[in-house]
Order: structure tokens, then sequence, then C-alpha cells
């Protein structure tokens, strides 16, 4: 329809006073019709003129759309601010001295006159071609059918220009292969048979093998031997062997009900068409249930995907758009490990692996190494239970082309980390580079060290980047720390490798009884190296006695920290007061059970107390607290409140917990401990009530985002809140954990300045 003409047909006088009258008159009426008959062309144009009628006595009448109509289209003009729309009658809205509302039905419209009634009529009913089914519709029930009928067919001419483009992918997928069948039933289902045993008749029938044999005093027997299993007499839903193909099957009798006797399982076929490779997913029903001799078996094919090489699209045969059953888009495909159905999604899938060796060729995923990921990596069973699993490898290979060379050396169990989670493996690699060297980011030594191991992980390689330049057996001395200790301990091996060989380290803590506490002995030497000492003077590093010598090397510490930083023992005291305010409901929570409570240190030298009276190392923690890396309690007996007891470190979960001389926990104080890390874990985990008097509006927080040697400290905090505090602000410092934690092994906690306008 051309608007420009549409807008040129002038508009038809109307009789005002009779519209006042109507509008007067009829109650709940808002609007009247005229109506126009013209010529556009060759075209008849049927023009409604919708008037509003408004004010006190009804006397501001108003001329709101037109609405032209043509046989085959409509388009309504809204005058007041000359835009087009598309609506039907009923959905348009009014608009009026800031009101808004909708003819929600025809019975607040009107027509003028009778004559305007007869010839909106008679032209809608020539043009819905109306039989005797519609002669006592009125003027307003054909107007709406009519509109609904152009809709409709605007809608499936928009539904076609996406039905066409899905069409023409939906030709590429071609014939299914000749023995598709043959392998749904041996191959899909080859665990899904029984063994169907009748006693009164003496018979069993097994639906694998498909033979009959002689059931003689509940056993099975092949000819005239009788068949001796782990379970030799047949009973209902018992393993039993059969006797011909020598399965273990489960056996049913014949006079139990069957009504729930279905097997489901999925397949999925690959096949190409040029470049393009396609996936097929099969869903198979096999029915015991009315004859179990011929078990029916029905398939349908549930979902596919194009994979191009800019990019995969999936598709599935559903209703489409509320209309008809088709093949559309399926863009809210679920991931998940456990999916609602499993006639719904694929969950147990068989893959069609016949054509493997070349449906690839000349595809762009000739060089994925599907074959290989499907044998060596996917053959365990919980990948196949993975819904999607085939187009989520040619997702990950189309994104990192490396697996290819991974898979083709033999890193079989790398590849399987990296897909499981390559959100964060992505950076252990160089996808950037050609050759498995520079993927892997190592030298050709490392490399074979690599190709040493059975099946290397991730770790391994993390190890090896870390420190090149090891030795095979140093290799695997770290690789077994690794695996056994925490899961960067071996890091402090390499650091400390700069002074000593880790052969010497290793006999040194194990001779020192130190394998559970490993981490005291870094602690230590960690001391030795910032004040200073000789890293090389065996004497400092492998004392003869460490505990004597670490308990008295934690008071030099101390006492070194404590001249290098006194002004720094009134920030933490400071710092200590605010995580008291911050944990004041988990200290009342956990106060009087098993005759024990917990606390924060109220001043700095309650650390160095408790470390002097326990003869452990928490006095050298203040820095860590301060940075806000860790937090440490004190357990306390309810009877000696004040006396040192057993002190706690607490990261997000409770780190240790060490009584006098390091001692381990006592049943008592485990428990305790127990109900303290839910406790705080609860706590941590609860959105935080606003203050008393009050409650902060648009909160904003600052951090620093700023690492390295210049960062800010307690001290820049406390002059930013004192600023915000004199612009009239709500400030608060909270601790929270450091942004980006999904990407870390253990959770890093930070101080964040709070603030935000007080409203009371």
């Amino acid at each position: 329809m051309k608007k420009k003409q549409l807008k040129s047909i002038p508009i038809a006088k109307a009789n005002m006073e009779v519209m006042h009258d109507i509008a007067v008159s009829g109650k709940g009426k808002r609007g009247v019709i005229t109506v126009q008959n013209v010529k556009n062309g060759a075209e008849e144009v049927l023009v409604l003129n919708v008037y509003q009628t408004s004010g006190r006595n009804k006397r501001d009448i108003s001329l709101l759309f037109r609405v032209f109509c043509q046989k085959e289209d409509y388009i309504t003009l809204e005058v007041e601010c000359n835009k087009w729309r598309t609506a039907a009658l009923l959905n348009l809205v009014c608009r009026d001295a800031g009101w808004a509302a909708y003819w929600w039905n025809y019975e607040q419209l009107k027509f003028l006159t009778a004559a305007d009634a007869r010839k909106a009529e008679n032209v809608y009913r020539k043009w819905l071609e109306d039989k005797e089914n519609h002669t006592n519709q009125t003027a307003f029930e054909l107007l709406h059918r009519y509109q609904e009928n152009i809709k409709a067919i605007r809608l499936a001419k928009k539904h076609k220009k996406e039905t066409d483009i899905i069409d023409l992918e939906m030709e590429k997928f071609g014939n299914l292969p000749d023995d598709y069948q043959i392998f749904v039933e041996e191959i899909v289902f080859k665990d899904e048979n029984y063994i169907f045993y009748n006693t009164k008749k003496k018979s069993a029938f097994c639906t694998s093998c498909k033979k009959n044999f002689i059931l003689e005093n509940k056993h099975l027997r092949h000819k005239t031997i009788a068949v001796w299993n782990n379970r030799d007499e047949v009973k209902h839903n018992r393993i039993v062997r059969c006797p011909y193909c020598n399965k273990y099957l489960q056996a049913k009798s014949t006079g139990m009900g069957r009504s729930s006797l279905k097997s489901v399982a999925w397949s999925v076929l690959i096949q190409s068409k040029g470049e393009d490779v396609l996936t097929r997913y099969f869903c198979h029903i096999k029915d015991f249930r009315a004859d179990f001799n011929n078990p029916k078996i029905t398939s349908y094919e549930g979902y596919r995907t194009v994979h191009k090489k800019e990019g995969s699209t999936d598709y599935m045969w559903g209703r489409y758009k509320n209309t008809e059953m088709r093949w559309c888009y399926y863009k809210d495909r679920s991931y998940g490990w456990y999916p609602p159905s499993e006639t719904v999604y694929p969950r147990n899938v068989v893959m069609y692996n016949k054509n493997l060796s070349d449906v690839l060729t000349g595809t762009c995923m000739q060089y994925s190494a599907l074959d290989i990921f499907i044998n060596n990596v996917a053959n365990d069973p919980r990948y196949f239970n993975t819904p999607w699993l085939i187009d989520n490898y040619f997702r990950s290979y189309r994104k990192y082309p490396f697996i290819e060379q991974l898979l083709k050396v033999g890193f079989y169990r790398m590849t399987r980390e990296f897909l499981e989670d390559n959100r964060v493996n992505a950076i252990e690699f160089n996808a950037s580079q050609r050759t498995v060297l520079g993927t892997l980011g190592i030298g050709k030594i490392q490399y074979n060290m690599l190709r040493k191991l059975e099946d290397p992980a991730i770790r391994d390689l993390e190890i090896l980047r870390y420190k090149p330049d090891l030795k095979w057996e140093e290799f695997n001395d770290l690789r077994y720390i690794r695996d056994n200790g925490h899961i960067d301990m071996y890091k402090k091996y390499i650091d400390l490798m700069a002074y000593t060989t880790l052969h010497k380290i290793i006999r040194y803590i194990s001779e020192q009884k130190l394998t559970t506490r490993d981490n005291d002995y870094f602690d230590y030497t960690g001391w030795l190296e910032e004040m200073g000492y000789d890293m090389r003077n065996e004497f400092n590093l492998f004392p003869k006695d460490f505990q004597k010598t670490h308990d008295s090397m934690s008071k030099l510490y101390m006492k070194f920290k404590d001249e290098q930083s006194r002004e720094e023992a009134k920030k933490f005291n400071l710092l200590l007061k605010k995580l008291r305010k911050d944990t004041v409901d988990v200290e009342a929570m956990n106060l009087n059970i098993e005759g024990l409570f917990i606390r924060l240190p109220n001043r700095l030298e309650e650390l160095k107390v408790e470390g002097e009276t326990l003869h452990h190392c928490v006095g050298t923690y203040m820095e860590k607290v301060r940075r806000g890396e860790t937090m440490i309690f004190f357990i306390r007996k309810k009877e000696e409140p004040d006396k040192p007891y057993y002190t706690l470190e607490w990261r997000g979960k409770v780190i240790q917990c060490r009584g006098s001389h390091n001692c381990d926990m006592t049943s008592e104080v485990r428990a305790f401990v127990q109900i303290f890390q839910e406790k705080m874990m609860e706590y941590e985990s609860k959105p935080k009530r606003p203050k008393k008097g009050g409650m902060i509006m648009a909160k904003q927080s600052i951090r620093s985002i700023r690492k390295g040697s210049v960062q800010w400290n307690e001290e820049d905090r406390l002059q930013m809140v004192s600023m915000l505090a004199k612009a009239g602000y709500a400030v608060q410092i909270v601790r929270k954990e450091v942004p980006g934690g999904e990407n870390r092994k253990s959770a890093q906690y930070e101080y964040v300045i709070e603030y935000g306008e007080k409203v009371e």
C-alpha cells in the first residue's frame, strides 16, 4: 500500500451534532466511526475514520485514526502524531491529555450511521467471501475477522523468510546408511535385552540371540546340559546367563506385567556436505510391552547441527512458533549433565563410527582428530553421558585448534582436562603457535620429559613451565609433592632450590618429620630470607633441631618486624577493631558451645603472646592479616577466658587450628571448629543488614586495582574514609573476595571501602 496516496484521500465531512448525540446518549461509548469507500487506482479502499469524543459535555471531537483497508492488506494512520501503525483496531492506543487506553472491545465504538455500518459489512463480506455461516455477523465482527486474516498472512510471510533459510540447510542432510537399522538393533540396544520365561510351559526366550530353550527345574538347559551360573535358579528380575549367546541378562516372567518395559537410547550420526559437517541425533525406543518375542523399535530424529568454518547452528524438530511441526532453530540448547527427560534430550548416546575414516575428509573439521578423541578421550562412559559431546568438541576445536596437536602426540588427559574447563586452562596454551612445543610453551627437553609420563596432565606442564631446568628425578619428586601437598606447595620447593638442592630439602623435611607440616619450614626459610640471613649456609637452612630453631627464629622475626613497623601496630589495632565489629554475630553464635568460645584478637600484642604461650608462629601472621589474606581467631575455654588454648586461621574456610607446640585438635575442639566453620560460612554468604539509624542508598565500592609494589595500604584507606565521612557519606570498610576468584584454586580477600548517601 502506497502511504503517500492513502494520505491524499480527503476526509469526508461528518455530522458533528449527531456524533455528539451518540456520545452523550451512548453510555461507555469512546469513539465514533465514519466510513468512506473510494478508489485508489484500480484498488478499492475502505477508510474507517475513528473519532474520539471527550470533555465535560462530550463536545470535544477529534480524529484519532484513519484505518485504510484493501483486500489483502490494511494500515492505520495515527493522525495526531502522523505515524503509521500496523496493529489491529482493537490494539490501537488512544492518547488524550496524558492518558492512554485501548479499544478493549467494539462495544465502546459505534458507526455514525446505519449506512456506514452496512457499507463496511458489504465490503468485508465480499473480501472474506462469506457464505451462509457468517451472515449474522456485525460489521465489527467482520472487521475483526478481516484484520486477523491479514495478520495471519503477514506472519506467514515473515515466518517463510526464516523457514526458507532453514529448509535450504536441511536439504544438506542425506539418507541414512543402509545398515543404520541393524546398527540400532545390534549396537545401540546391545545391552537392552531380556530372557523371558514361562514356568508352566517350561520354556524360555532370549531377545538377544532370538533362541528358545528349555526351563527345567527352574534351570536353563541347552540341549540336555544345565547352565550353571552364580545364580543358577531362574527368578523374576534375577540375572542369568543365556545358554546360546552366553550373555548375562535379566530374567522376566511372562506372567508379570510389562506396562513399563521399554528402553530408550540415543544415537548420533555424522555426515558431510561440501565443507560443512552435519550431526544428527536420533531417539530410539525399544518396546517389549506388546510382543516380547518381536520387540518394536521406533525412532525419530530430534536434533541437527550444521558445523561451518565460521560457526555452528543448532536445529530441533518441534513446533515452529506455535504453528506447525517442522525443523526450527534451537537457540536454548541445554549443556547440563542431567537433562530433564531421556526422551527429550540425548543422554546416553551411541555413535555410528563406521564412516569416521572418511566422513570428515575435505570438510572444515578434516584435521579435528575426532577419531582419536573418540577412541582415547571419550571412551570414558561419562563422556557419552554428556549431551552434545560431538557438537561441543567441534566447537572447541574451532576455537582452540591446538587440540589436534595434543591428541596426535598422545596427551589425552591434558586434552580432557582442557575441554572440561577451558575457561581456566586456556591460558596454559598458546593458540597462535603452530608447533606442539610452541603451544605448550616449553622446550624440547621438557617436552621429552612429558612424553616419558604415561598420560601427562596440565599440572605436570605447570611444573615444567615454572622451572624449565628440572632434572627427571626432581620433576618426579615435585609431581609427588604437587599431588600430595597443598595445591601450589611445589612452587615453594622450587623457589628454595635457588639456594640448595631439592633432594636435600626433601630429606631434611622427612628427617625432621615435617611431611605434614612443611608449610612451617617454608615460613621459617621465608623469615631467614627477609631478615637477610645467608641462605646458602646449611647451618641456617637445615638446623639440627628444627622446632627449637623455628621457635627462637619466630621471636627474632617478630622483634625484627616490631622494629621495622611500630607505627603499623596502631593501624593494625584499628583493623582488628573493625574485624571484631564485622564478626560480632559469629562470635556471639559460637559462645559457650561445649564449654568453648571464639573471638578475634583485640591488639597486636595478643598475637605475640598467643605465639609465645603456645609455642607456634601465629605472631608472624600480622602482615597476612593486614593485607586481608587471612584471619586469626582465638579459641578459649569458658573457665579460662584469658589463657591461650587453640589458635585458628580462617581464609574462606578453616586452614589450620593449632594448640601448644603445634599439636593437633582434640575431638572436642574439632567438633567445635566444625560448628564454627558452618556458622562462619553461613554468615559470610548472607547479605549484611544496614546499620542502625538508616540505610546506605546507591552504595558504591572503592578497591585498589593497582598491583605490584606500589599499592594502597591501611593508612590510605583510612584517609579515604575520613574524606568521605567529612563529605557527609556513610562509609564502611568491608572484607570481600577479590574479583576473578573463579579462575583461582583458592579464594583471596581484600579490604574494600563502601560508601553511599545515608537515608534515615
